[in-house]
Formats: C-alpha cells, sequence, structure tokens
C-alpha cells in the first residue's frame, strides 16, 4: 500500500510539474507575443509618425514658384525693343524673380503707372476686360509709357465640369513665364480669352491649350527653367506643375482682400475706369503726365 501510495504522490507531483512547466511556455509564449505586438505597433507608431512629419515639413517648404513671377504675379514692360518680365515695382531684391531684371532697369520713368490686373482664365468679366483694354494695355506697354502687372488666379474651377480650367489655365501661363517667353504672354492671353469655354461647360483640354499657347507664338518644346528636370512647356501643361503654386498664390490674393475677378489697380489703387476704355486710357495717360 505504501508503494502504491507513494507512485501516486509521484505521479501527482509529476503532474503538477508538467502543468508548472506547461504553464512556464504559455507564458514565454504569451510574453514573446506581446513584446512582437509592441514592438510592431511601436514600428507602425514610428513609421506613422515620421509619415507625419514627412508631410509637415513638405508643406513648410516654400512652393517654388515659375521664373519671371514676383510671388503670385508678373510684371512685363518694354526695353525699347520687346516686351520683357522685371521685378515688381518697390519689390525688395530677394523678391525679384530668378534671373529677370529690377524694374529700374527696364527703362521706364519712376512716375510710369503700373496696372495691376487680378483675372481668372474662366471669368466672363475678365474676358471683357481683355477685350476692351488690351489694345489700350499692349501700346502702353510697347510704347514704354506703363507697365502691366498680372496675377492670375484660380477661383472658378468649380465652373468647368471638374476639368479645374482656371487652375490649368494659370498654370500654362506659369509655365510659359518659367520658360523665358515673356515676349508672347501678353498674345497667349488674348488667345486665351478669346477661346474662353463658357462658365459650367468643359474646359479646355490640353491639346487645346497647348494648341492655342503655340497659335500665339509659344515653343511648347522649350524647356522650363525651376521645374526639376527642365521638363519642356508641353510636359508642365500636361502635369499641371505649377498647381500648388497657383493654389497658394490665389489663397494669398483672397487673403489679402481680393473678392471676385476682374479686379484692376493702377499704382495700387482700385478702378473702375476699366468698364469705359476711353475713361481708362484717359486715366492711364494722366498717371503717366502726359495728359493734364
Amino acid at each position: 500500500m505504501a508503494k502504491n501510495s507513494s507512485s501516486a504522490a509521484d505521479r501527482r507531483q509529476a503532474a503538477r510539474e508538467k502543468a508548472r512547466q506547461l504553464a512556464e511556455a504559455q507564458a514565454k509564449r504569451e510574453k514573446t507575443a506581446r513584446t512582437i505586438l509592441y514592438t510592431g505597433v511601436g514600428v507602425v507608431v514610428v513609421a506613422v509618425l515620421a509619415v507625419v512629419i514627412f508631410l509637415i515639413v513638405q508643406a513648410a517648404q516654400p512652393t517654388p514658384g515659375p521664373k519671371n513671377y514676383t510671388a503670385g504675379s508678373i510684371t512685363l514692360a518694354s526695353d525699347g525693343e520687346q516686351v520683357q518680365a522685371y521685378g515688381a515695382k518697390g519689390a525688395e531684391a530677394d523678391d525679384a524673380p530668378a534671373d529677370a531684371p529690377a524694374f529700374s532697369e527696364s527703362g521706364l520713368p519712376d512716375t510710369a503707372p503700373v496696372v495691376t490686373v487680378y483675372l481668372d482664365f474662366q471669368c466672363p468679366g475678365c474676358a471683357g476686360f481683355e477685350q476692351a483694354n488690351a489694345g489700350t494695355l499692349g501700346k502702353l506697354v510697347d510704347e514704354g509709357t506703363i507697365a502691366v502687372e498680372y496675377q492670375p488666379v484660380a477661383i472658378l474651377d468649380a465652373s468647368s465640369q471638374g476639368n479645374e480650367y482656371s487652375t490649368r489655365s494659370a498654370n500654362l501661363m506659369a509655365c510659359v513665364a518659367d520658360s523665358g517667353q515673356t515676349d508672347v504672354y501678353m498674345d497667349v492671353m488674348k488667345t486665351l480669352f478669346d477661346n474662353q469655354p463658357a462658365q459650367g461647360a468643359n474646359g479646355m483640354t490640353d491639346e487645346q491649350l497647348l494648341e492655342f499657347a503655340e497659335q500665339a507664338g509659344v515653343d511648347t518644346s522649350a524647356p522650363t527653367t525651376t521645374l526639376e528636370g527642365g521638363p519642356s512647356v508641353q510636359e508642365c501643361v500636361e502635369n499641371v506643375s505649377f498647381d500648388k503654386f497657383v493654389e497658394n498664390t490665389t489663397q494669398d490674393a483672397l487673403s489679402d482682400g481680393l473678392q471676385g475677378t476682374p479686379r484692376v489697380l493702377v499704382n495700387g489703387e482700385d478702378t473702375e475706369a476699366w468698364q469705359d476704355p476711353e475713361a481708362f486710357a484717359t486715366e492711364l495717360l494722366t498717371a503717366a503726365g502726359e495728359i493734364g
């Protein structure tokens, strides 16, 4: 009997030891699993944080603007032979467009008026402004009487059936300027407004934009300057390479008080005279000191 009791006790002890070992093994497996889980979660958290930090840093980086633009605008004047881009009148040296001469080098007198035009290529009123006053502006710029500063914005993207024509046409103008073809900038504008899509209709395709640019004298195979790899104007248009620039400068204009387009200023002062071409021409010649 004692032997049987001993055997039973041994079996119980062996069972308890086996249970202990199983429990320890299970505990080790659970610990390992928790370690793997927490490590995995930690890696995911670190990865997410890295992505968030990257996006924040990227968002904080200044959006590269096209050559020949100061902030969101381009200032055009004649050097006596052709129209080209200059730094904005009164702009600090650091704000001047890359490779563009300062406004003081334009040869225009300090008293020469600067006409500033905020426009959206989908805006019917902007097309009306262009049709009524482009001839006057072009003539006075060619003669070296005035400078004109254009700031394309994109506030009517919703009016082109998802085509985002406002942004894409403003991007085209940035691509043209970035390629250095500023002598035909005003011609491209005129062509776009002459062929403006109706509000609520589909905006132009890339092919149409490029075709009209070529009609106005743009070499769409010419390389851009500030974009990585120097893509052509055509590639710049097809990739909408300056979309972020257009978005940011449009927001800046709205933050600075832009309420609609066209907005026209002469020497920084709003004017409504542009609605009457004769009155507008008189205002410009008066500002230039050519009439009293």
